[in-house]
């Protein structure tokens, strides 16, 4: 490290600005110009001191000025090596002695000489005298370095040949080679680069006389010029950028939890298992599985299994598990030994940047459970990282050695044929799932937790008393369905989804808020039964049934629209008979795809059989009686008596603020 004094001609920087102490004016007073702009500054020496002791004073002089002196002198300071070890450090304190002991006299030789006589028979090192020019050599090189004794340590890293014997025009063929074969997504390799480079300067050479020829590229030099490439952009070329941030990812901000239901992490996976309805045994497909988890205890606290891709509906239906009791989990399932704790309503919320977590309708039932929603990085799992890997070991717990896996590998099936060997029932999965949860993962010792077990450390971590529930559970449904704001009020009802929706309750409310009235309504997307409708001036709400219960009771919204488009396309109508007609006529062609192609079943025939199975025996009574109902309900009621809101708890109306 190289020394410095508060001396004339000292040169420091402070506050941004590099200043030159000029002189001292009086008795610790001192006059500093500013090199920038030549203005004159007068400093007291512990002000300077005090700057210089908070690192805020940092000197320049004894660094640049000496430098750009020997540089015109020929004598550039030696790059330092730091690294000095046993002999080679014995060396340099031993040269250190010697230039030390001339540093103040002329380099004239009878006097260093003299100087250098005496030191080595004081040290009797090394075994003989060292010659005087090579003592003066020590002096300048350890003057220059700021009397830095490192500088005196050999440097045999610099020795040798460090200039290229490959002219410019051979290191731009490389490179561009390099560019054109290596850094690309086909990803070929060093010898094929090699190749292309050497036929290109052959090429070169044939145009130029002999005198004037390039020698030939090596494998050596292409392996050279490709590891002086930062390795971040080496893999982004051959890999792509996403699969580069993902292997050279960090993360500064690591979000640290100290209590249960802080925090939780929310990701779906698709089980690489077939599963087979129970009634008509016909394979349903991949089921999809939404997943939150406690990030203090690794505590599971809500699943959804289900067959329709990720959407706002599996979400909902995940935290409505997660924030409510699992008070009847052995009730229905009896297998299952130990109870299933974790539960409540979380601080924050951790997902990704899918679009099923960017619903309106999920930022206001959030925001009305005080739920802070938070969106990690796009493309970077590993900020919810706990989900992440939970999901993996869900995969091989459940899915992997049970017959109907899929083994996600291709080449890992060999012959087996997951359509054939699909023996998993639903209710079976279902019964599989919640096993493994509350009997297996909550038991087993975690090494995150200290090797204690999620189930042990959440209820050592929070009190029942502690956890935060949802005032009214039955207000789930409503702030976690779909929101449709200003639905308009007609003698009719509501109409949404070319459904009719229609009760006595609705229609006191048209006779009191007048014919122009308009509501806020949520719907259930899992069960297009019915909807409910936001009483204003929170006054609660009321439940609508749909007019054609035989038809829309239990049925899908997802289930609803093939139907919906189904009958466009083949009957040319758009009503409630038309539908249920629909519904019969597609239960009838997935049933013959699957006797005709079983072999090829895939997630769109299971996903319809899904709710089509579950009403085939009620399917035959919808088309008898769905024009009879349709045409009642447009009949005004004989005896129409008014009929007083049913008393729901109110709740605080829900603001949407976007975040």
């Amino acid at each position: 490290m190289a020394i410095a004094y508060f001396c004339k001609n000292t040169s420091f920087d402070m506050d941004g600005r590099e200043y030159q102490l000029n002189q001292e004016i009086t008795k610790g007073l001192w006059q500093a110009q500013e090199v920038r702009t030549g203005r004159i500054h007068e400093f007291n020496i512990q002000e300077l001191q005090r700057r210089y002791t908070d690192g805020k004073l940092v000197f320049t002089k004894d660094k640049n000025e000496v430098m750009n002196q020997e540089a015109a002198r020929g004598n550039l300071p030696t790059r330092i090596n730091r690294q000095l070890e046993g002999q080679a450090w014995d060396k340099a304190k031993i040269k250190r002695m010697y230039a030390k002991a001339i540093e103040h006299l002329p380099s004239t030789e009878g006097i260093v000489k003299q100087a250098v006589r005496e030191v080595w028979e004081k040290i009797r090192l090394p075994e003989k005298a060292p010659h005087w020019v090579s003592v003066c050599s020590w002096k300048k090189k350890y003057l220059a370095n700021g009397k830095d004794a490192f500088a005196l340590g050999e440097q045999h890293q610099r020795k040798g040949n460090r200039t290229s014997r490959y002219p410019l025009e051979v290191i731009d063929i490389a490179e561009d080679c390099i560019d054109r074969i290596y850094l690309q997504r086909e990803r070929k390799t060093i010898a094929e680069t090699t190749e292309e480079a050497v036929v290109k300067v052959t090429r070169e050479n044939n145009q130029r006389p002999l005198s004037m020829q390039l020698p030939l590229p090596t494998r050596r030099l292409i392996e050279r010029l490709i590891n002086n490439i930062p390795a971040f952009d080496r893999y982004a070329a051959r890999y792509g950028r996403i699969a580069a941030n993902r292997i050279y990812r960090s993360k500064f901000k690591h979000h640290v939890t100290k209590k249960p239901l802080e925090s939780a992490e929310i990701d779906h996976t698709k089980l690489d298992l077939f599963v087979i309805d129970d009634d008509s045994h016909i394979p349903l497909g991949r089921p999809w599985l939404t997943i939150c988890i406690d990030s203090h205890t690794r505590c599971i606290l809500g699943i959804y299994i289900g067959f329709e891709p990720p959407s706002y509906l599996t979400v909902g239906k995940c935290l409505k598990h997660a924030f409510l009791p699992k008070s009847d989990l052995q009730k229905q399932f009896p297998e299952i030994r130990h109870a299933w704790e974790a539960h409540g309503v979380m601080e924050m919320l951790f997902v990704d940047n899918g679009l099923e977590f960017h619903s309106i309708s999920l930022e206001k039932a959030c925001f009305a459970f005080g739920v802070e929603i938070v969106y990690t990085p796009r493309k970077k799992p590993w900020f919810k990282g706990k989900i992440e890997r939970f999901n993996r070991t869900i995969n091989d717990g459940v899915s992997h050695g049970i017959a109907g896996t899929t083994f996600s590998n291709i080449f890992e099936k060999d012959d087996y044929d997951p359509s054939k060997h699909a023996v998993v029932t639903l209710s079976t999965l279902r019964l599989i799932v919640h096993k493994w949860i509350a009997d297996y993962y909550h038991q087993k010792p975690h090494r995150s937790l200290d090797n204690y077990t999620p189930a042990v450390f959440w209820s050592s971590s929070i009190n029942p008393e502690d956890i935060a529930l949802a005032h009214n559970p039955a207000e789930l449904d409503i702030l976690l369905g779909k929101a449709i704001a200003d639905k308009r009020v007609t003698n009719k009802g509501i109409e949404i989804n070319n459904l009719l929706y229609n009760s006595h309750e609705l229609m006191q409310l048209r006779k009191q808020y007048g014919e122009d009235l308009t509501v806020e309504i949520r719907v259930d997307e899992s069960d297009v039964g019915h909807l409910y409708v936001i009483l204003k001036d929170n006054q609660g709400y009321i439940e609508v049934p749909a007019l054609n219960q035989e038809y829309a009771k239990g049925l899908t919204l997802w289930l609803h629209e093939i139907c919906r488009s189904y009958a466009k396309k083949h009957f040319k109508k758009a009503d409630v008979y038309s539908y249920a007609r629909a519904k019969t006529e597609i239960r009838e062609i997935v049933e013959k795809e699957l006797k005709l192609k079983r072999r090829k079943t895939n997630a769109r025939v299971a996903r319809y059989n899904d709710t089509n199975q579950q009403a085939e025996a009620k399917t035959k009574a919808v088309t008898k009686t769905a024009k009879t109902a349709e045409i009642a309900s447009k009949k005004p009621s004989a005896q129409a008596k008014p009929v007083a809101t049913k008393s729901r708890p109110s709740y605080a109306p829900i603001i949407d603020q976007r975040a």
